[in-house]
Order: structure tokens, then sequence, then C-alpha cells
């Protein structure tokens, strides 16, 4: 095999006890023992010691170096004029099967240019054989493991978050293909676990961002501590984190791991002194299940979470196939919408609303729908998302509202009867405080009285300001258009809302008339809502009717108007025309399945522009 050789004081080979572990490979059998004496003594004079490994062959070498895991090498002295491998061929070598051990070059060259090869190729130091001196050579050594420390904290900073340090989007991205690998060959599964701290900006706000970041790092300590070794934990940004999880033996290990993880989140009892509760929602996605790829696979993931998220936080999701399809209608509707928005594809339907008692048509509730180039129809519950996400909800707003305008000015031209038209209202566009003005320009415009318009407006849209929203309705009041809450009593229903709010109608929610027929409880609480109602001289409108016990229990009750598939589905502006020419009692009941021309399906849907 050649000369090798070991030499050094006893020792566990480990630096920590001033211990170094030293391979040579090196040809020359003098300036082999040249370089371990020097290493020796260089050693020594610094109160450490040094055990030397010596090869005569890159093969040898190799050999020494699989043989030493008990007794692991700090570095490594290479002569780039081996018999079995010459120029940097060893050094590639090595680099390829160590990458973390420091190989300095010994040469007879005197040349820069070699000097500045060897650094290329990986090489941590370069060392002349004449200039072998235990100082200078133990310099050498000492410089190499420093500047490797130094490589491998900044590899490790590159990989972690600063504040919480657990693992960087970066590295989560970069360790999940082969994650996804192994998965493969081991078949079993893994998974990404995306979570997002409920309410965490208000938590910012009521406590300051010091807090908020006190917050973060003991979150990312309590995931740390509900998952496994081989896990992976990772801050995304802001208050997102993601886990890899890693062979899991069924997909329930993942939802497992997510429910230890929520229950750690929710343990937290305190920031530093300050008691605080917390939530979370978490997305799970798992593979193999369709992803092709880390990134894929981390959408998916939040996917889940933004679907946990809309549940109302602190829930678990997993994802399926039906996020991805949502997703990718998502996609290919706001692609179509960006050229649709400013077309005459966006268009009102109108719902009759019916009087009580006689049943014949006192006013309609334009609802928004988009006709695509296709033909077909898309219901607001899925675009109505989409425009106000992307800053198009004001403009698709007015127009709604231009509409509505031009159907009562096309009525009065043909002899239609007139009656009053309500138009749902965005939440954003309520905060617009131009919103009033523009409104009343449009109607006015075109010379008709804003007492023929009503805006229908749902609970949640005055809780966030109660103020601002006041003042933009009674801009609205005060010329004469009708405030119309929209279903009363199923978001925060408040007595002050009635008090403190300039209304016009209240709009029971279809949950209510769905359910009162076998509830007596329901029934007693429309009673009691109509009963106030009309002691604020309020009207009520009762939505969702459908049977003719329905009809009686609320003629009873003494709801004033009734709006619902029994009188009639939302129809064409042509249709509702026909309708209130023929002036007649809406008595016979449409069938659901009689509405299919309309592309309409009961139940609730976001109110903005259209339901």
């Amino acid at each position: 095999m050649g000369d090798m050789q070991q030499g050094g004081a006893d020792g566990d080979g480990s630096s920590e006890h001033g211990v170094f572990s030293i391979l040579i490979i090196e040809d020359n059998p003098g300036d082999r023992r040249l370089a371990e004496i020097a290493l020796r003594t260089g050693a020594e004079d610094t109160g450490a010691s040094c055990k030397v490994h010596m090869a005569a062959t890159l093969e040898e070498g190799l050999w020494l170096l699989q043989d030493s895991q008990e007794d692991a090498l700090h570095a490594i002295l290479l002569d780039l004029g081996l018999p079995d491998a010459t120029g940097f061929e060893g050094l590639r070598t090595l680099k390829s099967l160590c990458p973390d051990i420091p190989v300095v070059i010994l040469t007879g060259q005197n040349e820069a240019s070699v000097a500045v090869s060897a650094l290329q190729h990986g090489a941590a130091d370069y060392l002349e054989k004449d200039e072998i001196r235990p100082r200078s050579l133990w310099r050498t050594i000492g410089y190499a493991l420093e500047r490797k420390k130094f490589e491998a904290e900044l590899v490790t900073l590159a990989a972690t978050d600063p504040l919480t340090m657990v693992k960087n989007r970066r590295a989560l991205l970069e360790a999940l293909p082969s994650i996804m690998d192994n998965s493969c060959r081991a078949e079993l599964y893994c998974a990404v676990l995306i979570l997002d701290i409920d309410n965490f900006k208000q938590i910012n706000d009521l406590h300051g961002h010091g807090a908020g970041d006190e917050l973060l790092v003991a979150i990312a300590a309590q995931i740390s501590g509900a998952v496994r070794q081989t896990d992976l934990v990772g801050r995304l940004g802001g208050d997102e984190f993601a886990v890899i999880a890693t062979n899991l033996k069924t997909p329930e290990g993942a939802v497992e791991i997510a429910e230890k993880i929520s229950r750690a989140i929710d343990s937290l009892p305190d920031v530093n002194g300050r008691p605080i509760e917390i939530s979370s929602s978490i997305g799970i996605a798992l593979f193999p299940s369709g992803a092709e790829g880390g990134d894929e696979l981390l959408t998916h993931a939040d996917l889940a979470m933004y679907k946990a998220k809309r549940e109302g936080g602190s829930s678990i999701c997993l994802y399926d196939e039906c996020l991805h399809r949502k997703l990718h209608r998502r996609l290919l509707l706001k692609r179509a919408m960006r050229k649709d928005i400013a077309t005459p594809g966006f268009y009102l339907d109108y719902q009759p609303i019916v009087d009580c008692k006689t049943h014949r048509i006192v006013s309609a509730e334009g609802l928004a729908r988009w006709k695509q180039q296709d033909g077909k129809v898309v219901m607001p519950g899925e675009f109505i998302p989409i425009a106000e996400e992307n800053g198009w909800i004001a403009d698709l707003g007015m127009q709604m509202v231009e509409d509505a305008c031009e159907f009562v000015s096309r009525s009065q031209m043909t002899g239609v009867p007139i009656v009053p038209i309500s138009i749902n209202v965005s939440p954003i566009q309520c905060k617009d405080n131009g919103f009033p003005g523009e409104f009343t320009k449009a109607i006015e415009s075109r010379g008709w009285t804003p007492a023929l318009f009503n805006i229908e407006i749902t609970e949640s849209t005055f809780m966030q300001n109660l103020d601002s929203a006041r003042r933009g309705l009674e801009a609205l009041m005060n010329v004469g258009i009708g405030i119309h809450i929209d279903d009363f009593g199923t978001g925060y229903s408040s007595l002050s809302l009635l008090r403190d709010l300039p209304l016009k109608h209240l709009k029971l929610d279809r949950s209510f008339v769905s359910r009162m027929v076998d509830d007596l409880g329901t029934r007693r609480i429309m009673e009691a809502i109509s009963d106030l109602a009309h002691k604020l001289e309020f009207k009520t409108v009762a939505e969702g009717v459908e049977t003719e016990e329905q009809v009686e229990l609320l003629t009873e009750i003494g709801i004033d108007y009734l709006q619902g598939f029994y009188f009639s589905p939302p129809i064409s502006a042509a249709r509702l025309c026909e309708e209130l020419i023929m002036g007649r009692a809406l008595r016979s009941g449409y069938k659901a399945e009689e509405a299919a021309d309309d592309d309409y399906v009961p139940g609730p849907l976001p109110r903005v522009v259209g339901r």
C-alpha cells in the first residue's frame, strides 16, 4: 500500500480539545516527512496537538479518508504531482467526495497562475514546498479551517430566517425536491404544512411590532417543539410558517402533526409577560398527490391554508383537487374579466319584489351578471371577489348603476310602469367618499328622481367604520335614495344600527324564511323583528320565499314585501317589463327548474353589486 504513517498525541480527534487530524497526500517521502514534522511542531507551538495521516498516492489517500470515520479529518495537504493524479485531478476528486474538508495545495511550482487555478478549483489555500515551515504551515492550516468555518456560517445564515432562526423560504424550496424523491423511493408520504397566525395584524397594532416579533420567535419555538426531528420548520415571511413533514406512513400523519402544532400555538399563554390569545389556520398538501414539483406542492398547501382562514380561522384544511379546479377557474376568470370589464358583458337581471297582500310587483332588485364572449353566464359569487381584489369593483359597481338607470329610462320611453330598483353596493364603494355624488349624478343626469332607486348593504359593511358609513348613507338618503339593510339577522345584528343609521327597509335573510315553517323559535324571532321594524317606521322584506306555506305565515306575521322563487326567479329586463305591463299578481309560483335559463342558484352569495 506504500508509505503510510500516523503520528501525533493521543486524543479524540476533536478540534474542540485542541487535537487536529490532518491527511498528507504526497508521493515524495522527504517532503511528506518534512510536512509531518512541520505540522506537529506548529501545533505544539500553539498548545495544540496534531494527528498526521500520510499517503503516497491519491488512491491511498481516498482509502484512508474512508477509513477515518472515527477520527474525522480537519484538513488535507495535497501534492499536485501524484503518480495517479496529475494537475487538479486529485483536487476535483477530493472536493467531490468530501466538500466540507478544506484542501491545501502543496506544489514545487512557483507560479501565480497555479495558485489562482488551485483556488478556482476549490482549494482552501496554496503553499510552495520550499515555504514549508512549522509556523507558516500551521498558520495556513489555521486560515483554511477558519475560512471553512466562516463559509459554513454564511451557508447557515443564507438558509436561516434572521428573526426566528428557523429555515427561510429559499432553504425550504431547495430541500423539497430531494425530500419528494426520497418519499417516492421509500413509498412513503411527505407533506407541506403552511400555517398563518389568525389576526396577527391586530396583535401588532395593539401591542406594537416589537411584541409582534417576540410572538413570532415564540411561535417558531412552539412549532419546532411540536414536530419530529426529521421534519423541517421554516418561516415563509410575515406571520406565515411552513413545515415539511417527512417519512409519513399515512396521510393522517400530516393531520396529526398539524393538530399538535395547532395545540402548541394555542397554548402560548403570554409573550414576555403580555397575556395573549392566538390561533392558527393550517393548510396541508400531501405528496404524492398530483403535484409535480416543490413550488406546486407549496401552492397547494397555500390554497388549503386560505380555505382554512375563510372557514373562520383556527382550522386545518387538507388540499384536494376541488381547490385546484377552483384556482384554475379563478385564474381564467380573472384573465377574461380584465378584457371584459369595460364591455356590456356585465348587466343586471331583476328579481321582482311583491306586495305581501296583493302579490303585485312593487319594486325589483338588480342582480349583477356577466355574460362571457362564449355566451356562458357567470354568477357574482365568482366574479365579485375577483373585482374587489383587483381594484375593479368601483368601475363595475358604477356600470351596474348605469344599467339600472338605463332600464328605468327605457321603461319610461316605452310606457312601462316604473318601479323602484334596488342595487347591491360593495363595502368598498361605501368607503369611497365620492360614491354618493357619482350615484346621484348618474340618476339626475337622466332627469329621474333619486326616490326611484335604493341601495342594499349588508350589516357587516358598517362594522369597520360606523361613522364613515353613516355619513355616506346620510348623503344618499338626503337626496331621496332609499337604504336597505340586506340579510338582516345573520351578521352583526345590532339594535344600535336600527337607531343610528338612516334606514328605510330591513330585508330578512332567506335562512329565517326557510326555517320558520318548522321552527317555532325562528317564527317568533321573525315576528319580533317585524314588530320592531314597524315601530321604527321601517318596511320589511322577506327574501328566499319559495312555498305557499311560507307566504301565508309571512303575511300573518305582517311582513310588508316578499321576494323569492315562489313569485319569480331573477329575470331579464325585457321579461320584467312584460310583467309590469301586464300588472298581474304573481301567484302561480315558479319552480327552481323553470329558472334554468336565468342561471340562478338559490342560496346566500356575497352581496356586492349583485347576488
